[in-house]
């Protein structure tokens, strides 16, 4: 496992980035969301289909590898432990 760990180079700078901009897409979520309460007249399915797609690009392709390098620096395994849908 060791091997492993060192043959990732993982820069803890740039899983900081990673997270920030999680960060910023769930705020950008959160104000969307918060819209569409205030005005439902206005809500498409393409809104939801945005939000949605934001969302899952945000999950899949941000925090998992954000999780998973994280777990590297810790030295823990993140198989099994964070659950997605």
């Amino acid at each position: 496992m060791s091997d492993q760990h060192d043959e990732m180079a993982i820069d803890p700078e740039e899983v900081l980035r990673t997270l920030d901009d999680v960060r910023s897409r769930l705020r950008t979520a959160i104000w969307a969301l918060h819209g569409m309460h205030q005005d439902v007249s206005g809500l498409t399915t393409d809104d939801l289909a945005d939000l949605e797609h934001l969302l899952s690009e945000t999950l899949e392709q941000l925090l998992n590898p954000a999780v998973d390098a994280v777990g590297q620096m810790l030295g823990l395994s993140t198989d099994g432990a964070v659950t997605t849908h």
